[in-house]
């Protein structure tokens, strides 16, 4: 629901407005809690370093977006669409990407931390140099992605399909890679 609205972005009459005037909210401030932003189209916004606590941004889609150094803390992003987006250094704590898309995101130098990555489609991201400690990608396809130099620890991989997955110099061994399909 906008506030004050009766409608859901998607079916207001007037949406065009509403995004504009959500886009102006989104860049004036800094810190944001238990906003519900579900299915709403987002491009070319600069989010860095703004705090999202609590935030719902399912089946939402994220283009030509900045977030370096953003934190969220207990998002969802489920079923979100992502695409040429700079994350560098984010925070994500206790997040779910569980079913989402993600084309050409950089993640290096981030603390992906106790994050639900399962389902997930990724083609051509980075994760580099991040701590995934107790992140889960049970089921994902994986393609083209970069996890050099991470801290895995207590990661999952559970029944994930790879390709051209690069692991160099991460902690793979304290990963969990039970029924993976490796391609290389």
């Amino acid at each position: 629901m906008v506030h004050g609205s009766e409608f859901c972005v998607r079916h207001l009459p007037d949406s065009a407005s509403h995004l504009g005037i959500l886009s102006t909210m989104l860049s004036d401030s800094r810190v944001f809690e238990s906003l519900s932003l579900n299915r709403v189209p987002f491009a070319g916004q600069n989010w860095s370093g703004k705090s999202f606590d609590g935030c719902s941004f399912m089946g939402s889609e994220l283009s030509d977006m900045n977030l370096d150094g953003a934190s969220f803390r207990h998002c969802f992003f489920d079923f979100s669409r992502w695409s040429n987006v700079s994350a560098k250094g984010v925070t994500l704590l206790f997040c779910s990407f569980s079913g989402a898309q993600l084309k050409k995101v950089d993640w290096t130098g981030s603390d992906l931390l106790h994050v639900n990555f399962n389902s997930l489609e990724a083609s051509d991201c980075l994760f580099s140099e991040s701590d995934l400690y107790f992140s889960r990608f049970v089921g994902a396809q994986l393609k083209g992605v970069q996890f050099v130099d991470c801290n895995l620890k207590k990661t999952q991989f559970t029944g994930s399909r790879l390709e051209q997955v690069d692991f160099r110099y991460s902690n793979d061994d304290e990963a969990e890679f039970d029924e993976v399909t490796r391609t290389p």
